[in-house]
């Protein structure tokens, strides 16, 4: 799915939805650091902040360390660590998310769901080789939702069978986002673009100027269309295979698993979904991707 990492041949550094650059009139504030393995930026207009800017990077350090798939002492990596074995003690909104995620599987008839890792670790081993039909044939009856128990009551999270995985890669960018939205708001700062790996809040506007993003071409240089935010708020996603992808036999493969196959998704270049909120743009746009057929 979108945002697992492939820790080789990964493309971080093109931004699938650009900032058009801010006026030199304008009083923007932009700070850039890296997170979530991607780069992360936020743009506000106002006067500078440094301590919510630091509030934003430490927040951003420590979810990363929750969710990571990579992290085997974070919530998520003791979840699937201990698969078919005990239920894990997590935080309130960790449970709470990891319950969302799964209803989107539901929503989306199986296209977004948080257990592919079950299937789709195979496309990062052996980073020459491709999985055999056999082994992938073998992981498909542990990917679904029903292989999880969620208990937001009691805060715990159980994978039923050994082998289960999850990963938050799918929601991750969209929920930091929408929760980086917040503390800026709590900081009295409402026009402002949060832009995680090309993933956006967008609020507010750039003084009495509205907001613009470009959406990018996959395919060449320049943007398929440009986008202006007249809502008080707008979360933008883009998924695709242009910027992540791994190279096996010569030939390039998206890091997006549809779950019902455990294979990568193809010809699914581009897909930008707008939304209320950052979180559900991530997730559909993944949705989107392995059903765009």
């Amino acid at each position: 799915m979108k945002t697992s990492l492939f820790l080789n041949n990964i493309l971080i550094l093109t931004i699938a939805l650009i900032l058009f650059s801010c006026s030199k009139t304008s009083k923007v504030n932009s700070f850039v650091f890296k997170g979530i393995g991607t780069i992360l930026s936020v743009s506000y207009y106002g006067e500078k902040n440094t301590k919510v800017e630091l509030k934003i990077k430490n927040y951003m350090k420590q979810f990363e360390k929750d969710v990571s798939y990579y992290n085997k002492r974070g919530y998520v990596g003791k979840i699937n660590t201990f698969a078919g074995k005990k239920e894990i003690k997590v935080p309130n909104w960790l449970c709470l998310l990891i319950k969302k995620s799964a209803s989107y599987s539901l929503k989306t008839d199986g296209a977004f769901d948080i257990t592919y890792k079950s299937e789709g670790f195979l496309w990062e081993k052996n980073s020459k080789n491709l999985p055999s039909k056999q082994n992938i044939q073998k992981t498909l009856k542990l990917v679904g939702i029903k292989n999880i128990e969620i208990n937001c009551n009691k805060n715990t999270v159980f994978l039923k069978h050994k082998g289960v995985k999850i990963d938050l890669g799918g929601v991750a960018k969209g929920y930091s986002i929408d929760k980086t939205g917040e503390i800026l708001k709590k900081a009295k700062i409402s026009n402002f673009i949060v832009n995680y790996g090309g993933d956006m809040l967008v609020c507010g506007k750039k003084g009495n100027k509205n907001w613009i993003v470009g959406i990018k071409n996959p395919l060449k240089t320049g943007f398929l269309k440009t986008i202006v935010v007249k809502q008080k708020c707008e979360g933008i996603a883009t998924s695709g295979d242009y910027e992540r992808f791994v190279f096996k036999k010569n030939k390039k493969y998206s890091h997006i698993i549809n779950p019902k196959t455990g294979n990568p998704v193809e010809e699914a270049h581009s897909v930008t979904v707008i939304a209320k909120n950052a979180i559900d743009a991530d997730a559909f746009a993944t949705a989107i991707s392995v059903k765009h057929k």
